[in-house]
Order: structure tokens, then C-alpha cells, then sequence
């Protein structure tokens, strides 16, 4: 099996310049039957995946936009999948199932029936452990390579149910959000509660986890996460403890990304995107869009911030000032969170069923700590064990 350093190597391998095409223009765009509002995953082979409203899974080519092979769900793909070290990929659908596919082929592996419907993505812990949620209550941890429980979360936990999406911090702690108002950390190996944190609403936000360091306690870190209640929150990943909150406009619904310089970035149902100071919560800068905002923002290693809003519109922001350097406008909505590939290109979804590749002028995302929706290329929503706590500076700093 293949580690995660040498699936990043293989990834590089698909760089290519595109020629012909002005930054901030599409290269390719591949249709589906209905909304995008997952976001997409890479493959270790240049394969993309992203789940459509018309209850399938599609592979694409990042290439070309050709498509690959497609696998229907009983129901809506709002999940966005996640690719293993071996290239299995891991999806949710509102069927109530969880999926296991082959990369290369999109023959199904093995499905696990959870009790009610996953929005949740699936996230892939030490070991080939896949940790979801599911709106029945639970959060199950199953073999990837079989879909059998290692183990599922007490039913006391989460009675309203979960569609937030689990990070995996280190030391193999598990924080995810619910429906119940509360965000909470899970032992990774046993499921038992190790805290929980009350807000004051619904968190469909899925957490972001700062850089680690050392303290009293042991290894500490900050958990990102918004919630309904209008506020983005930074907690001690340790002790459940509120470091600070930023009130926002309106809810919170989407997630956040970490960049250089220690900065916080999330969208808004105000209708904005925020930077904030990381440390403190303190604003550094804000953007008005003309729609609600549920894209989680992605950082380039240039500086550039991309994000999309439900005013059908793509942006490209300086992550520094929050100055708009270019803007596209697709044919829907814009929730899908954007990956952005080694070679500059864009891959995100919107709702008018097309996935776009658009040429941007980063080549690859910024080295900051979680610069992107579920921190990789592959979606794992993993801390990186080879990630320390430097500060990192954008290029050309």
C-alpha cells in the first residue's frame, strides 16, 4: 500500500501548463444531471470525484473533463468523497448508505446501511479508518477495507443527529459537530466522548484543526468551527475550552480554512467571506458577495483565496487584503468547496450540474496548516503527521 508522501508525489506527476486559456477563464467543464454541491477529490492517478444531486458519483478525468466511470446512489450525493492510500473511494449519500468504491473502475467494494441519511463526509483516520457521520445519531469508525464497525458512538450523544463532517486531529481525536448545538471530541480508538462544547445553534459546520503545539496538558491544538448561531468558534482542542468567538452577520453553515500567518478564513450566511486573526478572532478584512456564502475558501501558495457564493459566482480574493482580483460567473449557486490542483487549475461544482476546471494562477494550495475544505487533495480531513507548527508565509514573502 502506498503511503500518503508517495501519493503526493504521483499527484505532481499530473502537471501540465495550460495554453490558450486566460486565469480566471474555464479550461473544461463536465456536466451532470442535477446541482453539485459536494465538493471534488483527487485520486492518486489525476482522477477526479465529486457526488451530484442526481444521485451519482462521478470520475473525471482532471485533465481532459472526461468522464470515467459514474456509480448511482439511491438518493443525493451531498458528501464529498474521500480517496484512500490504496485509491478507494469513500462516499455518504442521502440513501442512508456509506460506499466503498474501486478508484479505477467505480465498482462498489462494500456499503455500510447507516440508520437515516449521510451528508457527512467520510474522513480517514490512522489505519484505513473511516470515521462518518449520519443523521441517526451516530458516528461510525469502519474498516476501510470491509466496512465493518470498529466502533459506533453512544446513542446518548447525538440525538438530533450529525451532518458535520469529522477532523481527525493527532492522537487520533475525532471533533465533529451535531445538530444538537454542540461540538465534540471523540477518543478516535473507543468513540467515548472526551468533551463536548454547547454553542448556540446547530453545527452542520464541519472543524478545522490548527497548528499543535506543546503545553502542560500535552500536545494542544485549536479546533475552527462555526455554527447557527452566528459565530465562528476557536476551541482548545484539549480541554473543550472557548479561546475566543467572532460574530458574524448570520449563521455560520460553512467551514474554514487556516493559511499563513496564522489566519482564519469561512464564509457567511451574511453574504460575506471573513479573514480573522487566528490567535485573537480579531477581523483583518471582509468581502461582500451577493449571496449566501457555504463554500469553504481555499488558499493558493500566491496568496490567492477562492471561494464560491450562492450569487452564482466563483471569486478569487487576495488573501492578504481581501481585494477581488477576478470573478466567474457559472450558471447556479456556488456551495462546492474548490480544490485547487498542482498545475493552477480550479475544480469546483455549482449548481447548474457542471463540474468547472478553471485556470487560476496558484500551483497548489498554500503550506499553511488546513488551507483547504477537509485539509487535502484526497479529502481525509486528516491532520498530516508529518505537519509541525511553523509559521508559514505565502510565496514571494
Amino acid at each position: 500500500m502506498p503511503s500518503r508522501s508517495s501519493f503526493f508525489l504521483t499527484l505532481l506527476t499530473i502537471c501540465a501548463e495550460v495554453s490558450g486559456v486566460e486565469v480566471g477563464e474555464p479550461v473544461w467543464t463536465f456536466e451532470t444531471g442535477a446541482a453539485i454541491r459536494s465538493s471534488p477529490s483527487i485520486g492518486p492517478d489525476g482522477t477526479l470525484y465529486v457526488g451530484s444531486e442526481d444521485k451519482k458519483v462521478y470520475a473525471v478525468s482532471a485533465k481532459t473533463g472526461e468522464r470515467k466511470w459514474e456509480f448511482a446512489t439511491g438518493d443525493k450525493v451531498l458528501s464529498t468523497p474521500s480517496v484512500g492510500t490504496d485509491g478507494t473511494v469513500y462516499v455518504g449519500s442521502l440513501d442512508k448508505n456509506v460506499y466503498a468504491l474501486d478508484g479505477k473502475t467505480g465498482q462498489k467494494k462494500w456499503e455500510f446501511a447507516t440508520g437515516e441519511k449521510v451528508y457527512s463526509s467520510p474522513s480517514i483516520a490512522k489505519g484505513d479508518v473511516i470515521v462518518v457521520g449520519s443523521m441517526d445519531g451516530r458516528v461510525y469508525a469502519l474498516r476501510g477495507a470491509t466496512g465493518k464497525v470498529i466502533w459506533k458512538s453512544d446513542e446518548s450523544i447525538f440525538k438530533r443527529g450529525v451532518c458535520s463532517s469529522a477532523a481527525i486531529g493527532l492522537q487520533e481525536t475525532v471533533f465533529v459537530g451535531a445538530m444538537d448545538n454542540k461540538v465534540y471530541a471523540l477518543n478516535g480508538k473507543t468513540g467515548k466522548m472526551k468533551w463536548a462544547f454547547a454553542t448556540g445553534g446547530r453545527v452542520g459546520s464541519s472543524p478545522a484543526v490548527g497548528p499543535y503545539g506543546s503545553s502542560s496538558s500535552g500536545l494542544e491544538g485549536t479546533i475552527y468551527t462555526g455554527s447557527a448561531d452566528n459565530k465562528l468558534y476557536a476551541i482548545d482542542s484539549q480541554t473543550g475550552v472557548k479561546k475566543w468567538e467572532f460574530k458574524a452577520g448570520a449563521d455560520v453553515e460553512g467551514s474554514c480554512a487556516l493559511g499563513p500567518g496564522n489566519l482564519v478564513y469561512f464564509g457567511s450566511e451574511d453574504k460575506k467571506v471573513y479573514a480573522l486573526d487566528g490567535k485573537t478572532g480579531e477581523k483583518v478584512w471582509e468581502f461582500g458577495t451577493g449571496g449566501e456564502v457555504y463554500s469553504t475558501p481555499a488558499i493558493g501558495a500566491d496568496g490567492v483565496l477562492y471561494v464560491g457564493s450562492e450569487d452564482s459566482n466563483f471569486y478569487a480574493l487576495d488573501a492578504r487584503t481581501g481585494k477581488e482580483k477576478w470573478s466567474l460567473k457559472t450558471g447556479g449557486k456556488v456551495d462546492s468547496s474548490p480544490y485547487l490542483g498542482p498545475d493552477g487549475t480550479i475544480y469546483f461544482g455549482s449548481w447548474d450540474g457542471k463540474l468547472y476546471a478553471v485556470k487560476g494562477s496558484s500551483h497548489g494550495p498554500s503550506k499553511g496548516w488546513w488551507s483547504q475544505f477537509r485539509q487535502g487533495s484526497d479529502r481525509a480531513g486528516t491532520v498530516g503527521l508529518s505537519l509541525d507548527d511553523s509559521v508559514y508565509r505565502f510565496v514571494g514573502d
